[in-house]
């Protein structure tokens, strides 16, 4: 595995991921590293191939949550 080193981190920008990686229960390499992933992970879908597994999933389920039902829903107490 290769190393990479920062430099120059402002004081504010350790602090804060120094306090992310303390809430998430990891090491500050371990957060630096998963926000690096998230950031350059795997390429993005395109849209018309996400679009369609939307449409597809969608189609199976057994009714449709619109903003009426779910009004409904909170109303009832369902939420």
């Amino acid at each position: 595995m290769a190393n990479i080193t920062l430099k120059d981190v402002p004081d504010d920008l350790h602090h804060r991921l120094r306090a992310a990686a303390v809430g998430t229960g990891r090491s500050l390499n371990k957060m630096i590293l998963a926000l690096l992933e998230t950031a350059v992970g795997p390429h993005k879908s395109d849209r018309l191939v996400l679009l369609d597994r939307i449409r597809t999933r969608r189609s199976k389920l057994p009714y449709l949550v619109d903003d009426a039902s779910l009004k409904e829903a909170i109303e009832e107490g369902r939420a």
